[in-house]
């Protein structure tokens, strides 16, 4: 408020210019209501002005949180790794490792799942069928999106970025265990057929659902009927839910032979004695030959009834053919043949075993000579690997001080053994194996387990 005389300023109360001492003409209440109004405008515009202000630098700090947050954990060193895996039971799976410090946990609310950090990961393995229901014929992916939350050893929680995959729809797993083959060869009318699924499928054997014979494990085991008519096409189809159904088509082959012969299905494919009984059925009249290694007075052929037998005598350990031909004049010859698995027993395996420390040198000479011969092996492990199927341990048997590399296949019920760890092994002489640069003598290992404390 300015005095009207000479401009100069005034309070509310004056009534009379302290400037130019002109008494001051009473103050209106419009006037007095416009001002009051302009103050109140000024204040809210102050107000909003701070609220933006204050607003701003909010948004600011925590859009900067939210950067570095996506930048570390989205694309940085801690971003999460994905992978397809399979799970024990065969089911399809995702895994997602988290990179955290140790002593959090991610929580996925998704999963209503939490999963420690341990070693600076949390694992978190997600099977493909839960993202899955019903009828998924027509189905042909599904996008999912999962919102992590990092729970650290505090308490404090810090929103992950969003992680968005996808997943195709799962096969019902199946595993065809016997036969291991999708072809095989047999003599036998009744074949037995092993096939594992996850427990809870429905399985079909040649159109005939055989559910309720699958055990708790999920295996089903069933003697299937083979003619001989060459192949015998038999199909196994399973749905597991969840999954789409799979179908595996395995072919056992039994031919049609001039002489009938049958082996009974007591014969075994594996053997803990070197003698091990066949025994089976021909046509009354037709002659027995043996053509693999066998006790030749343990021949019998009742030639009224076709009934034969004879005792085998593998001379090797491992896998052995068994073959032998049915004979008749005017008839072509009916040969079989079958593959046996010779394992000898602990006793008679360890019995003649050789110490190889005493032997090494001429080991690494003679093996081809040795070849099946059994040796004691002690000694520490230094090295573990895997060729397809195989284990192979790489064990040093020398005294201190001398090295003496031994390549060991492990066919021994110690399926883990640890680097840096004592072992006796029992094994027998198969040859000479590459590791690392140099020929080393190869054996295969039936029984191992850790040594005893000197």
């Amino acid at each position: 408020m300015k005095c009207p005389f000479c401009e100069q300023p005034l309070k509310q109360t004056d009534t009379i210019c302290p400037a130019c001492k002109q008494p001051l003409p009473a103050m209106s209440s419009s006037v007095l209501d416009r001002w009051y109004v302009r103050l109140a405008l000024f204040i809210v515009g102050a107000a909003i002005a701070l609220f933006v202000l204050g607003f701003g630098a909010y948004k600011l700090y925590y859009w900067a949180e939210d950067y570095q947050i996506a930048r570390v954990y989205g694309r940085g060193a801690r971003a999460p790794v994905v992978s397809a895996i399979t799970l024990a039971d065969g089911r399809a799976a995702h895994a997602i490792n988290f990179f955290a410090d140790d002593g959090g946990q991610v929580y996925i609310p998704e999963l209503n799942r939490s999963t420690a950090v341990s070693g600076r990961v949390a694992r978190v393995e997600i099977a493909d069928s839960e993202w899955f229901s019903g009828d998924m014929k027509d189905v042909e992916s599904a996008i999912v999106r999962l919102s992590p939350v990092l729970i650290a050893e505090d308490g404090g929680r810090t929103q992950l970025p969003t992680l968005t995959m996808t997943v195709e729809p799962p096969q019902s797993p199946v595993q065809v265990l016997s036969p291991k083959a999708d072809k095989t060869n047999v003599f036998t009318s009744v074949y037995p057929l092993q096939v594992q699924v996850v427990p809870g499928s429905t399985v079909l054997i040649n159109g005939e659902d055989e559910t309720d014979i699958v055990d708790r494990s999920g295996l089903l085991s069933a003697n299937v009927n083979i003619f001989p008519v060459g192949d015998n096409v038999i199909t196994i189809l399973v749905r597991t839910p969840n999954h789409l159904e799979t179908r595996r088509d395995v072919t056992i082959y039994r031919a049609k032979l001039d002489i009938e012969i049958e082996i009974d299905t007591a014969v075994k494919v594996e053997s803990d004695t070197r003698n091990m009984p066949v025994s089976g059925t021909c046509e009354p009249g037709a002659m027995i030959e043996v053509d693999s290694p066998h006790l030749a007075e343990s021949v019998f052929v009742d030639m009224s009834t076709g009934r034969f037998s004879f005792l085998t005598a593998f001379d090797r350990i491992g896998e052995n053919v068994v073959r032998f031909h049915a004979a008749m004049e005017g008839r072509s010859d009916a040969e079989v043949h079958f593959t046996v698995k010779y394992r000898p027993t602990y006793p008679n395996y360890t019995r003649a075993a050789w110490p190889i420390r005493d032997n090494y040198s001429q080991l690494r000479r003679l093996y081809e000579q040795w070849n099946q011969r059994v040796f004691e092996c002690t000694g520490s492990v230094i090295d573990v690997f895997t060729e397809g199927e195989l284990q192979y341990i790489v064990m040093d048997t020398g005294p201190a001080g001398e090295q003496q590399l031994v390549v060991l296949i492990n066919e021994s019920a110690t399926t883990s053994p640890l680097i840096g760890s004592k072992y006796v092994a029992y094994a027998h002489v198969e040859g000479r194996y590459m590791y690392k640069s140099k020929y080393e003598p190869l054996l295969t290992t039936l029984y191992m387990d850790v040594a005893k404390a000197e």
